[in-house]
């Protein structure tokens, strides 16, 4: 019988905690975590308890852990965007197999080094972009693959954020300030661009973007609220968006789970009272779009639009493929995930009454979120690492590339070039 996989997890916080940690929990045979770092005592006290992890082998930051030459095979980095770039680097140099949380950082240049950083040590490095791991997505990618849909002449592909989503981490949460963080079009819908680039035949050749932050300003908040929801707002009864309505019911799953470690009554209203998720979405430091699209040109023809936004009543994404013989839909939400062929055939059009096939997701892994996907990238992970299974980390940067064309095309108003695009970004890569 294989060993589990010894690993240290660089933290614990949302993603590492409730998912990488709990899958850990569920399949004790493929992975352990032996070492933790995060600077949250609370998140490393929960980690030590349920993972029988010891005081010695649980750090503040996620330098000590990687200097203090722990018995592990891996590293699971769910580390905030922003210290992707050392710590993943410094990882690979440790001679440990990774498991990256996306986006690869929150810079296109330190993006690149990691990538180079992962082909020199010869160790697996796989990025969490859990659709490519879900049944759903796979499907699609094996149906535009295999031709059935002909020469792909056009796609358009729509990420939904819900309203309620997009305040909590993009307004009040992690991912609100593009400075300390990461731009939405990396932060959200680096999954959507790695999705773009491992479906489609052919590659992304032009782009250009438009986008901006439109109703989460604080010229549009109520009359007379206050900085912070609880401090008495004269809209408690009307807003939407009031830190009560969301965070003090008696759900306490995520998004309810992100604010504190304690989730007792009193431990969620003091996280209220003092941290970010107690202000008003009007009044934070959030200056993120909460609307984009993006139009894209295909190389040898062809053409494609990304829409994202964050007013959505219902969470999900909507694609639709066209090719030359045949349109593939599909719908991928928490209520329904459907996928359909249309045969450009008169039969199929016009005699059938409908004209729509229904495809069938094989059932795979659906035990946990993102439509298995995290439960596939996990197992693929521990796959990966007992085989010795070393992909191109290329791969993921292709994703990277058309994020920061995104935003340069959308806050200089031009159209990238990709190709010189790649160009000019392995130059600067070199230059740090």
């Amino acid at each position: 019988m294989t060993e589990p996989i010894q690993a240290l997890l660089l933290g614990a916080g949302s993603r590492g905690y409730d998912v990488f940690a709990r899958w850990a929990l569920e399949h004790p045979e493929s992975l352990k975590f032996v070492a933790v770092a995060d600077p949250d005592p609370g998140k490393r006290q929960r980690m030590m308890e349920e993972h029988g992890i010891p005081l010695n082998h649980a750090f503040a930051n996620w330098q000590d852990a990687l200097n203090a030459n722990l018995p592990i095979q891996a590293v699971v980095n769910a580390l905030p965007d922003h210290l992707h770039e050392e710590s993943a680097t410094r990882v690979m140099q440790k001679g440990y197999h990774q498991l990256l949380e996306k986006p690869i950082t929150n810079n296109l240049s330190g993006a690149v080094r990691i990538a180079e950083a992962a082909e020199a040590s010869g160790k697996v490095l796989m990025l969490a972009y859990v659709l490519r791991y879900t049944p759903f997505f796979s499907t699609i990618h094996d149906v535009v693959q295999s031709g059935q849909l002909g020469e792909v002449t056009h796609f358009e592909w729509s990420e939904n954020v819900s309203s309620i989503h997009y305040s909590h981490s993009f307004v009040r949460g992690n991912w609100s300030n593009t400075e300390k963080s990461s731009p939405m079009i990396l932060a959200k819908c680096s999954h959507d661009l790695d999705q773009l680039s491992w479906i489609l035949p052919k590659r992304i050749k032009h782009l250009s973007s438009f986008g901006s932050l439109l109703h989460f300003r604080e010229e549009n908040k109520p009359e007379g609220a206050p900085k912070r929801c609880l401090d008495g707002c004269p809209a408690a009864e009307t807003c939407a968006f009031h830190a009560a309505k969301i965070y003090l019911t008696e759900y306490v799953s995520w998004p309810v789970n992100v604010i504190s470690t304690d989730m007792s009554l009193d431990g969620r209203i003091k996280a209220l009272q003092e941290g970010p998720y107690g202000v008003c979405v009007y009044q934070s430091d959030n200056d993120v779009v909460d609307h984009q699209v993006v139009m894209f040109e295909l190389a040898g023809g062809g053409s494609g639009t990304l829409a994202m936004h964050g007013h959505s009543g219902e969470e999900g994404r909507y694609v639709r493929i066209d090719g030359t013989k045949a349109t593939l839909r599909a719908v991928f939400t928490d209520r329904k995930q459907e996928i359909w062929l249309e045969p450009h055939t008169f039969e199929t059009s016009y005699l059938t009454g409908g004209h729509q096939i229904p495809i069938q997701a094989p059932s795979g892994t659906a035990g946990m979120g993102h439509g298995g996907g995290d439960d596939g990238v996990c197992q693929a992970f521990v796959q990966a690492v007992q085989n010795g299974t070393i992909e191109p980390t290329s791969q993921y940067l292709e994703s990277q590339y058309l994020a920061f064309a995104i935003e340069e095309a959308r806050n200089q108003r031009s159209m990238v070039n990709m190709e010189e695009f790649r160009e000019r970004a392995a130059v600067r890569a070199l230059q740090v």
